[in-house]
């Protein structure tokens, strides 16, 4: 008795007869046919009986009838078993850069309070830097400043939109203006990311646009480091409006025009895809639909 034999076996009672039975399985109808009959002589019963022209079931094929929907249900949730067994990583590695790594605290923690089986591994990485480890396979999930992902093998979606604000100490002759030219901006000294970071190619190429050059006095990888100098008036900086809104010592001001980014979370499309990051990156996009992207503080 074959696994393939109780199908057609199944499909033949469905239908009613073996020429349906054949068109509905896109197979031969004497292969249909072979394989009732194999399991007639296996038993040395009769599973069917003629009725004008019509096939109908016996008593042991009745019989058998409940035994193998039953067999192929099982066969069935096991093949669905092994395969999530066999997919399953129980480990996702997430790559963040320092501002969204804040900004999306508790979507990590939510995740894990929902899926405490699985561990997380996080990149606090460059955005440029977990693209290129994405790249490498040595993160499965990155949650970067959009960047116009257009890459083939790369799986991509848009989480929410951000704004970059020029930020001050609360104290700063600025810090009342509802708005400053990136022309004002390139006045006063500044501290930013090292390279490699999208905010500051961003920040950069408005800079660029406008022909002016920013005061860089101090750079740095360091959220931490930035939000010290910025807070003791040492510097201002570009943060997210999320990572400022409620900071008590800092200011942050909108830029004229706007600058404006999408987060976007950004998966490998190719390869061995594990029902773990399929969990996340289900979650995480159900997460920003309730929730978006939070500080930290909130």
């Amino acid at each position: 008795m074959k696994l393939h034999q109780l199908q057609y076996f199944r499909e033949v009672c469905a239908q009613n007869g073996i020429t349906k039975a054949a068109e509905t399985l896109h197979i031969s109808q004497p292969a249909v046919s072979n394989a009732i009959k194999e399991l007639e002589e296996e038993f040395h019963v009769k599973l069917f009986k003629r009725v004008d022209k019509r096939l109908i079931l016996t008593k042991e094929g009745a019989w058998f009838l409940l035994e193998v929907e039953e067999l192929l249900s099982r066969a069935n949730a096991l093949t669905q078993k092994m395969y999530h067994l066999g997919t399953q990583k129980n480990l996702i590695r997430i790559g963040l850069p320092p501002m969204i790594s804040v900004m999306a605290f508790r979507l990590i923690q939510d995740f894990h309070s929902a899926h405490p089986e699985i561990e997380l591994e996080l990149y606090d990485e460059a955005s440029l830097t977990l693209r290129r480890m994405l790249q490498e396979d040595k993160v499965d999930v990155i949650i970067v400043s959009g960047m116009n992902t257009d890459f083939t093998n790369l799986g991509f979606c848009k989480l929410q939109r951000s704004e970059l604000l020029f930020c001050v100490n609360r104290n700063h002759p600025l810090a009342g203006e509802p708005c400053v030219s990136i022309a004002h901006a390139a006045l006063e000294p500044v501290v930013m990311f090292k390279s490699s970071f999208h905010v500051r190619e961003k920040v950069l190429e408005r800079f660029h646009e406008n022909g002016c050059t920013p005061r860089v006095m101090w750079t740095t990888q360091q959220l931490y480091t930035q939000l010290q100098l910025i807070r003791n008036g040492m510097a201002a900086g570009f943060l997210f409006r999320e990572i400022v809104e409620n900071e008590e010592d800092i200011t942050g001001i909108p830029l004229d025009p706007p600058m404006e980014t999408d987060i976007e979370m950004v998966w490998l499309k190719n390869g061995k895809v594990y029902q773990d990051i399929n969990c996340f990156i289900r979650f995480t996009q159900e997460h920003c639909r309730k929730y978006g992207l939070k500080c930290v503080k909130e």
